[in-house]
C-alpha cells in the first residue's frame, strides 16, 4: 500500500517542480526580453543623438566654410553674420548653420554653430587679417579751422596713395603730399604744394604760384572765383569762375566751369567748355582742343563726405583682451602715477612685459601722460588699447619686439561721449591728443582717434615725430615736424561708410576648436 501511495505521488511532485522551472525560466527570459529592450531602446537614442550631432557637426563645418569661402572671394567683412542657413535649401527638415565673424588686433574669428534635431555644434576658427584703409581717410580732421600741411610734414602711405579728408574746413598746402584729397572747404595751394593725387573740394581753389602742382584732377564744386597760377596735369572741373594766371603753367586736360574764364597765358590741353552766356577773356592763353560753348554747363558732383564716426569705447568690441583700470590715487602699479609721474615705470617696465592684448583703461585719470622725464622706448610684445580723456605722448618712442610673427596694434582712445549727433564732442575735462617727441615705429600700427585736436608739437627731448598708422580728430592743430606713413587701422565699426562693419584681407589659419554649443545673436 505504501509502494502504491508513493507511486501515485511521485508525478504531482514531478509536476511540481516541472511548474517551477518553467516559472523561473518566463522570469528569466522575461528580465532577459525587458534589458534587451532597454538596450535596443538606448542604442537607437544614441544613435540619434549621435546622428544628430554628426549632423550639426557637419552643418557647423559647412557654415565655417561658408564664411571662409566668402571672406576669401570677397574680403573680410568684420561684424558680418548669418542665420539659419540650410545645408539643403531643398529641404525643410535640413540642417541648418549659422556664423558670425568678430575683427580686432589683426585676427578675425569665425563662429560658426550647426543645429540637427535635437543636436547643436559650435566651432570657432580664428584667422590673420590685414584691414583696408577706411574709405574715411588715413588722416582724417574735423573742425572748422584750417587744416595745414607745410614743407614739415612729410606723408606717405607705401605702395598706393595717402586718402586725406577735411570734411568741414579748408586744406593749405605747401608740402609733398602723395595723396588724394577730400575736403569740404577750400583747397589753397600756397607755394611749393605738389599732390600727386586728385583734389575733391566743396569750396574753390586758390593757386597761388607757379611752383604748386597738382598731378591728377581737380574738381571744385563751389560757386565762388577760383584762382589757378600753377599747373593742373590732368582735368580742371570747376562750379564758379576762373583766373589763369601768367606764370606760364599748363592745365593737362579739359577745363569745364560753369562760370566766366580769364586764361592769362595758361595753355590748356584740351578743351574749356563754358557756357555761352559767361565771359569769356582768351587773353594770352592758348586752348589746344578749342572752345565749347553751350547754353548751360552743370557744376561738379560736390564731393561725397562722412559723418563724423562716434564712437565710445566697449569692452565687447575687444573680445579677449584684459583690461587694466588705473585709479587716480597713489602712485604703484595700477594707477595714474605708475604712468605719469617720474620714473614712469609703467611705460618702461609694464607695458614691455605684456605677452597677451591688453587695454589699460586710464578714463579716471586726469591725462595719460609719458612726459615724466622717463623717455620711454618701449618695446611691444603684443596689442594695446589706451584710454584717456586726453594724451601727452611727447618724449615715447613704441616700436615692436624683435620675433614677432605680426606686428602689434594700437589704439590710442578718447572716448567721444555724445554718440547719436554725427559730430566729434569734446567737452570740458577732455583735451587732445598730444604728439611731440612720438615715434610709433613702423614695426607697429598705431591709431589715434579722438574728437579732440590731434596736435603735433614737434621735437620734444630731440626726437623727431614719426607715426606710422592712422588719424582720426576733431581738429588738427600742427606746430613741428612730422613724418607720417599710412598704415591701415581704425576703431572697431569703421568702414568706408561707417555702417558698424569694417573689410579687410584674410590671412593665414591660426587657431580652430570646439566650444560651447551657443546660438548665434
Amino acid at each position: 500500500m505504501l509502494v502504491k501511495l508513493q507511486r501515485r505521488l511521485r508525478p504531482i511532485d514531478d509536476g511540481g517542480s516541472a511548474l517551477v522551472s518553467v516559472l523561473v525560466i518566463m522570469l528569466v527570459l522575461s528580465i532577459g526580453g525587458m534589458a534587451l529592450a532597454a538596450i535596443v531602446t538606448n542604442t537607437t537614442m544614441t544613435l540619434v543623438d549621435s546622428r544628430s550631432t554628426a549632423q550639426s557637426r557637419a552643418a557647423a563645418d559647412a557654415g565655417l566654410a561658408d564664411a571662409v569661402g566668402a571672406m576669401r572671394r570677397s574680403g573680410v567683412t568684420c561684424g558680418g553674420v548669418q542665420r539659419n542657413v540650410r545645408v539643403d535649401s531643398t529641404r525643410a527638415s535640413s540642417p541648418t548653420y549659422s556664423y558670425r565673424v568678430v575683427c580686432a588686433g589683426g585676427l578675425a574669428t569665425v563662429t560658426a554653430t550647426g543645429e540637427a534635431s535635437d543636436g547643436m555644434t559650435t566651432t570657432q576658427a580664428v584667422y590673420r587679417y590685414t584691414e583696408t584703409p577706411s574709405s574715411d581717410g588715413d588722416m582724417v580732421f574735423f573742425g572748422t579751422n584750417d587744416v595745414t600741411f607745410t614743407y614739415e610734414v612729410r606723408t606717405s602711405a607705401p605702395g598706393r596713395l595717402l586718402k586725406i579728408v577735411v570734411p568741414q574746413a579748408k586744406f593749405v598746402c605747401q608740402a609733398l603730399i602723395p595723396g588724394n584729397i577730400t575736403v569740404g572747404g577750400d583747397i589753397d595751394a600756397n607755394g611749393g604744394c605738389t599732390i600727386k593725387g586728385d583734389v575733391t573740394s566743396g569750396g574753390v581753389v586758390d593757386m597761388c604760384c607757379g611752383s604748386d602742382t597738382i598731378e591728377g584732377n581737380l574738381s571744385t564744386s563751389g560757386t565762388g572765383s577760383g584762382t589757378v597760377r600753377g599747373t593742373v596735369v590732368k582735368n580742371l572741373h570747376a562750379n564758379g569762375a576762373l583766373t589763369f594766371g601768367w606764370e606760364g603753367k599748363q592745365v593737362g586736360g579739359s577745363v569745364t566751369t560753369s562760370g566766366n574764364v580769364k586764361l592769362g597765358n595758361v595753355r590748356i590741353g584740351g578743351t574749356l567748355t563754358m557756357p555761352s552766356s559767361k565771359t569769356y577773356d582768351a587773353q594770352s592763353g592758348v586752348i589746344t582742343g578749342g572752345v565749347v560753348r553751350p547754353a548751360t554747363v552743370a557744376g561738379p558732383t560736390p564731393p561725397t563726405l562722412p559723418p563724423w564716426f562716434e564712437y565710445k569705447y566697449a569692452a565687447a568690441d575687444f573680445p579677449g583682451y584684459n583690461v587694466v583700470t588705473l585709479v587716480n590715487s597713489g602712485s604703484g602699479p595700477g594707477t595714474c602715477n605708475y604712468f605719469n609721474s617720474s620714473p614712469g615705470t609703467g611705460w618702461t617696465t609694464s607695458l614691455p612685459a605684456y605677452t597677451t592684448p591688453t587695454v589699460i583703461d586710464a578714463r579716471a585719470c586726469t591725462i595719460l601722460s609719458s612726459q615724466n622725464g622717463s623717455l620711454p622706448n618701449i618695446a611691444l610684445k603684443t596689442n594695446f588699447v589706451f584710454l584717456a580723456k586726453q594724451f601727452d605722448l611727447g618724449s615715447m618712442q613704441m616700436r615692436g619686439a624683435t620675433g614677432l610673427a605680426t606686428k602689434p596694434k594700437v589704439w590710442f582712445i578718447t572716448d567721444d561721449l555724445t554718440p547719436t549727433d554725427h559730430q566729434p564732442t569734446c567737452p570740458r575735462g577732455y583735451g587732445p591728443t598730444l604728439i611731440n617727441g612720438t615715434v610709433t615705429a613702423t614695426s607697429i600700427t598705431a591709431m589715434a582717434y579722438t574728437p579732440c585736436e590731434i596736435k603735433v608739437a614737434g621735437g620734444a627731448s630731440g626726437i623727431s615725430d614719426k607715426w606710422n598708422g592712422a588719424f582720426y580728430g576733431g581738429g588738427w592743430s600742427y606746430g613741428g615736424g612730422l613724418e607720417f606713413t599710412a598704415d591701415p587701422i581704425g576703431v572697431p565699426g569703421m568702414s568706408s561708410s561707417s555702417s558698424g562693419s569694417s573689410t579687410g584681407t584674410l590671412g593665414s589659419l591660426v587657431s580652430q576648436r570646439d566650444i560651447a554649443p551657443q546660438r548665434i545673436p
